[in-house]
């Protein structure tokens, strides 16, 4: 008997492409199947990716991964499943009935799983079998994104990069009282473009996303990014960026960006992470660590550009950190795969 795969056919495939990307690498596409049989006893099935490995020996093994911005752990999955991988462990705030089971796992990212047909096929028949009591809209939309918006895994790789030439767009984080975007994610993403557009030799592109959902931040306004990027044009000039700048995210989460640097192979400049991670992030070999300082980042800045034999350094640093412990089958070796 050959291992088998079982996924749940409701999962947020959007989130989960990536690690379902890694199950296909591992155990072959045909041998990855979606049923809602085995996960029927959890009420909440689309926080997690939920799903069961049967091995030769017809032993299951129950896995589940949240990808959630939050460190908190889904109680449910938690009891449900054999072993649970998080991107977003936090050692310390994570008690101790919470850790036997727990995986620290890098971030991931979305990508393009299916080709148009594909994803059309899997849409129709994943939303039969998850027993048609999902919003037909929206679980649409989940496959629809990882087409449309997300590119094949195989485009996230180096490429030669510009001299002086500097890419970022961020998003521009609502800010309130109880989640403080403007203080930590929004000040830094604004001190860095601030720093780009006033050093001479630099060309800088780039700015804030604006969704224009919530009221925009005055302090903001001027660092804009009004351009339509789709994903592909978006990723080239990532790669042809000569460095990127990485801050925490939402509720200081270990963001799809960092996952996306080190897959392209980027020399980073970061703001200290405020989660764990499979292994930590050496300063000056795999990232470089900066203070929310103007000075701290632009002299790392300046640093990077002037200097090749430490930008090429990062760079090869951020792609071994990704092949050791960051890309999907590694973060299914991670979860004992």
């Amino acid at each position: 008997m050959r291992t088998k795969v079982i996924i749940d056919p409701k999962v947020n495939v959007y989130y989960a492409s990536f690690y379902i990307q890694g199950l296909y690498y591992k155990f072959g596409r045909k041998n990855v199947v979606f049923n809602s049989r085995p996960f029927k006893t959890i009420n909440n099935r689309l926080v997690n990716f939920n799903f069961i490995v049967v091995n030769s020996n017809n032993i299951e093994t129950k896995f589940s991964i949240s990808f959630d911005d939050s460190f908190e752990i889904k109680e449910e999955c938690y009891e449900w499943c054999d072993v649970y991988g998080n991107v977003n462990t936090n050692w310390n705030e994570t008690s101790i009935e919470f850790r036997k089971k727990l995986v620290s796992l890098a971030p991931s990212f979305g990508i393009q799983l299916w080709n148009l047909s594909d994803t059309f096929h899997y849409v129709i028949s994943n939303y039969f079998k998850s027993e048609i009591n999902s919003n037909l809209k929206k679980f649409v939309g989940k496959y629809k994104r990882q087409y449309v918006t997300r590119l094949p895994l195989n485009e996230y790789c180096k490429k030669m990069t510009i001299d002086n030439y500097i890419f970022h767009v961020s998003t521009l984080w609502p800010s309130n009282e109880w989640v403080m975007n403007d203080e930590f994610v929004n000040k830094a993403r604004a001190n860095f473009i601030t720093i780009c557009k006033s050093i001479p030799e630099i060309h800088f592109e780039g700015g804030f996303y604006y969704s224009g959902k919530y009221p925009l931040n005055e302090r903001y306004r001027n660092m804009i990014f009004n351009n339509f990027l789709p994903v592909d044009k978006y990723i080239e000039k990532l790669q042809k960026s000569s460095l990127v700048f990485n801050t925490p995210a939402w509720l200081n989460c270990n963001g799809w960006k960092l996952g996306e640097y080190m897959a392209l192979g980027k020399a980073i400049i970061s703001t200290p992470l405020f989660n764990d991670l499979p292994a930590p992030l050496i300063h000056g070999e795999h990232i470089h660590f900066v203070e929310n300082d103007v000075e701290q980042i632009k002299s790392a800045i300046l640093l990077i550009l002037q200097d090749d034999t430490y930008r090429h350094k990062l760079e090869k640093g951020s792609r071994m950190y990704w092949e050791q412990y960051a890309s999907p089958i590694k973060s299914l070796e991670l979860l004992g795969l």
